[in-house]
């Protein structure tokens, strides 16, 4: 029997510092993804631990992952599903719940996780996104009217 994985990410939008929240929507909204050992990109995301609720894993996982401390979490997008295949070889199913933020800063510091990142625009992340899920949930945040 597979064990669910619970873990919590991010897409996270950059925003000048100074444009006003109105203006913000009909500004070019870059994302960030981060290019993982395996090659893919993605979001910023991990495990829940013991005793935090989804808003403090999102937070440490995002400034663990990529040195931003400064998020505006702005709303809820959604949850995805998948299975995978663990190093010691057994099966894991993985539950993920996305949050969409803001930051005002575009200089990222990669963990030892990753080893690439890039700013792209909705439809070049779109693009960049490996998994089907994942970019499920940037339309998802698009059709929501989070960006």
């Amino acid at each position: 029997m597979a064990l669910i994985e619970r873990s919590v990410g991010a897409v996270i939008s950059y925003r000048k510092k100074g444009i006003e929240e109105e203006s913000f929507s009909h500004y070019q909204s870059e994302f960030l993804l981060l290019r993982n050992r395996r090659g893919f990109w993605g979001f910023p995301q991990g495990h829940k631990e013991k005793g935090e609720n989804e808003i403090q894993t999102l937070i440490r996982e995002v400034c663990e992952e990529t040195g931003i401390s400064g998020l505006d979490i702005k709303s809820y997008i959604g949850k995805i599903h998948y299975s995978y295949f663990r190093s010691d070889g057994m099966k894991s199913k993985k539950e993920v719940s996305f949050y969409f933020a803001i930051t005002e800063t575009k200089t990222v510091e990669i963990s030892y996780e990753h080893f690439e990142f890039t700013w792209a625009p909705f439809t070049h992340a779109l693009f960049l996104l490996h998994h089907d899920e994942l970019k499920l949930i940037m339309v998802k945040g698009r059709k929501k009217g989070l960006y």
